[in-house]
């Protein structure tokens, strides 16, 4: 293939997040042209197809049948996290580059056989954390680079705001409200907080302290609420998360300075725009509002530009399947750490049963008595018969 014939892509999974931001984005690309869409749920299916301008025939109900009738450079798999992993091990064993939504699996045990697949075969397999082209988060990342703050200290990163948008009603609007298809609450919802921070520390996560709660949903079985404490080598963040209505912002501290960033009424980003920059350092103080007004579906052109570019050339995407299973591991540790009330060590050790099994595997864990977790029942979790911490 020339580096000027636009890739072939095919799209399993028509949700809001495909419709909303992956369609959008494509629509402006020359690197690649959708030929296939596929979703179980006809009207799905039928919107992403007329959306794309494609031919019935374009549009499977059976990503099955999409894979059989190709021929496919790469595909976008965007269907709820608890049915994508034989989606996407059939699409390695096509011989096809994956480009999947987040969380990657709801086992890391899973994610890693994906991943070893995909490397035997020769595959780019790159995930969509589509939040390392927000612009905010890049003038961070630069700033950070550059020095100005001199050694990292601390990252603070405020997501108390974010929305608990439903899924679509011809499917199951609460699929995220479910642990055994969402892989838990809005920790697995906003994964993105992980490899972000991972992202602007320059580090991988060494270790994970949490408090993890649901205050709002009398009777869910997931979290609402996620505080987070990381660390790094040489740096540590913290995390707040939560749906609902709370501030948010942006707050990195280092030996020779700091920056911070606000979102508009203090709302959490990216869901609002940008409302002010504030740099402090020996020179003083800078304030300012660069054009960080970039909407949603531009980071998506952004990633998919990069991984076509990874299609062709054989690199590794911006975004590499590693992350994915980097930031699960981070994730589950995080409700290990609630539950058991100690600090969890990363990566996690193949024997360890959240490895295996998830978040199945906090039945075979201690449990410290005052655990929320265990309190609200959450994630199944009973108060009897469990060993105590």
């Amino acid at each position: 293939m020339s580096d000027t014939t636009p890739l072939r892509m095919g799209i399993i999974g028509c949700g809001f997040v495909t419709i909303r931001s992956h369609i959008p984005a494509l629509q402006t690309l020359t690197e690649m042209r959708v030929a296939a869409v596929a979703d179980p749920v006809d009207s799905r299916c039928r919107e992403a197809r007329e959306a794309l301008g494609l031919p019935e025939s374009a549009a499977f109900s059976s990503y099955r049948a999409m894979l059989e009738a190709g021929p496919l450079d790469y595909v976008l798999v965007a269907v709820p996290p608890g049915a994508r992993g034989p989606i996407l091990q059939d699409c390695l064993e096509a011989g096809i580059h994956v480009l999947c939504e987040k969380p990657l699996a709801l086992r890391p045990r899973d994610a890693r056989n994906l991943i070893d697949q995909a490397s035997a075969a020769g595959l780019r397999f790159g995930m969509v954390h589509n939040y390392l082209f927000y612009p905010e988060y890049m003038a961070v990342r630069e700033r950070i680079a550059s020095g100005d703050l001199g050694q990292v200290r601390h990252i603070g990163l405020k997501f108390l705001g974010v929305p608990d948008y439903p899924g679509h009603p011809e499917y199951r609007p609460q699929w995220r409200h479910d642990a055994s298809e969402a892989g838990g609450g809005v920790l697995m919802d906003m994964i993105h907080v992980l490899y972000l921070a991972e992202h602007l520390a320059g580090d991988r996560i060494r270790a994970v302290g949490a408090v993890i709660d649901n205050l709002a949903y009398a009777d869910g079985e997931v979290e609402d609420l996620a505080l987070l404490q990381l660390y790094f080598e040489r740096s540590y963040a913290t995390i707040h998360l939560g749906w609902g209505h709370g501030p948010g912002g942006i707050e990195v501290t280092g030996s020779a300075g700091r920056m911070l960033v606000y979102y508009r009424d203090h709302q959490t980003g990216p869901f609002a725009e940008v409302a002010e920059v504030e740099v402090v350092t020996a020179r003083g103080i800078e304030h300012g509002l660069p054009a960080w007004t970039s909407p949603t579906h531009t980071t998506f052109q952004a990633l998919h530009k990069d991984f076509a570019s990874a299609v062709r050339g054989g690199g590794r995407p911006v975004a590499p399947a590693e992350s994915g299973l980097g930031a699960l591991e981070a994730a589950l540790a995080s409700y290990a750490s609630a539950l058991t009330g100690r600090v969890i060590e990363l990566p996690l050790d193949p024997a360890d049963p959240m490895y295996a099994r998830g978040l199945q595997g906090l039945t075979e864990l201690p449990a410290w008595d005052s655990s929320p977790l265990l309190r609200r029942r959450l994630f199944g979790l009973s108060l009897k018969a469990r060993p105590v911490a």
